[in-house]
């Protein structure tokens, strides 16, 4: 018989000095943790302010009104905007042009099949409440389709934030052009230029010192030598390998040139929402929407940006001289088309990505050398 197992007694404060017995923390998943329970909190808070004031039978009424055929366009204008942001990740990825990786022997990854991760990892931004959660589950799914380094995945995301900055900023100092700005926007524009300015130049110094950095990197590491300090430096080097695409002036051209598609294709979606709604539309109104969205992406983070998302929507149009029945319906309608649909889309894509994707295949666009030896 086997002996009966033995216990080790609890000390003075009850628990047991046996660490086998010492319970697991456990796990949380993210919907029972306490980020979720404030960000719920938080979409309640501002529904309720969106809400204020507000004649919902109004808000319905504008709401059937919908035009289905400005609605279809929005539509169509949502997967273009994925598709350009498909092909700019690709240039970031394959900066030399040929669509060869640079580690790993497998095919390059074709803007469509980009695209379709750019939208997993859009949706999961979407619905976390957990910053860039998206973005690290992107960079990882390029990663494993493509055989790149995913820290080189990862860096071509942080080139991507930068030039998504770059175009914000742009798009701020444009508009006092054309609109008044409110005080409140125009308080977030000196620290929006300054974190720009910031993380261009500390691209461009590490870009321009790039084996200097390394070095130093290699070098501190070195003074407490383990097997996770080696896969460190070599997952720095990697990460820079993601910014090379901003060395080239050439690539730089295509790259400002694909933000700049993605981002009109953004002002004419808002464009349309307010079409298919029947309200008064200006191109101006629609790029003050789109920058008073983006520069509300610093406010706490909701599952779904559900609350946030109208109650923006709302401000920006009664500041612009829309009623706030009207301001609502937008946001309703606008969410409906962008965020939604992200996040069903995405769900799909993320689908694809993790279990149909090893099954089934999306044609890729061929590499350079795969041409040249046809």
């Amino acid at each position: 018989m086997a002996d009966a197992p033995t216990y080790r007694p609890a000390d003075d404060s009850g628990a047991t000095t046996d660490p086998t017995m010492r319970p697991a923390s456990p796990h949380r998943p993210v919907w029972r943790s306490r980020r979720m329970a404030v960000g719920l909190a938080v979409a309640a808070l501002c529904l309720a302010l969106s809400l204020v004031g507000v004649d919902l039978r109004e808000v319905a009424g504008i709401l059937r009104e919908t035009r289905p055929g400005w609605l279809a366009a929005a539509l169509a204008m949502v997967a273009a905007a994925t598709w350009a942001k498909g092909v700019r990740w690709r240039l970031l990825l394959y900066p030399e042009g040929d669509g060869r990786p640079r580690h790993g022997d497998r095919p390059s990854l074709g803007s469509l099949r980009l695209a379709n991760i750019w939208l997993a990892g859009a949706a999961l931004n979407l619905a976390l409440p957990v910053p860039r959660s998206g973005d690290v589950a992107r960079a990882y799914l390029a990663g494993e389709a493509g055989g790149l380094s995913k820290a080189q995945a990862l860096g071509t995301v942080a080139a991507e934030k930068l030039l998504d900055m770059a175009m914000l900023v742009l798009c701020f100092l444009l508009l006092p052009l054309l609109v008044a700005m409110p005080a409140e926007l125009t308080a977030r524009l000196p620290s929006l230029v300054a974190l720009t300015l910031a993380f261009a130049a500390g691209a461009a110094l590490l870009l321009w010192q790039r084996d200097r950095w390394l070095s130093l990197a290699r070098w501190a590491l070195s003074r407490w030598p383990s097997p996770w300090s080696l896969r460190l430096v070599g997952s720095l080097e990697r990460g820079v390998d993601g910014l090379d695409a901003l060395r080239s002036p050439r690539s730089l051209v295509g790259l400002a040139l694909w933000s700049a598609v993605a981002w009109a294709l953004s002002v004419g979606i808002n464009n349309a929402v307010f079409l298919a709604l029947g309200l008064p539309s200006s191109w101006t109104a629609s790029l003050f929407v789109l920058v008073v969205l983006q520069a509300g992406v610093a406010l706490p983070s909701t599952p779904g940006k559900v609350g946030v998302f109208q109650v923006l929507s709302r401000w920006a149009l009664v500041f612009l001289g829309y009623s706030a029945a009207a301001g609502l319906a937008y946001g309703i309608l606008l969410y409906l088309v962008s965020p939604v649909v992200y996040m069903v889309a995405g769900a799909f894509a993320l689908a694809f990505e993790s279990g149909w994707g090893r099954r089934l295949s999306i044609p890729e666009a061929p590499s350079f050398r795969d041409t040249q030896a046809r």
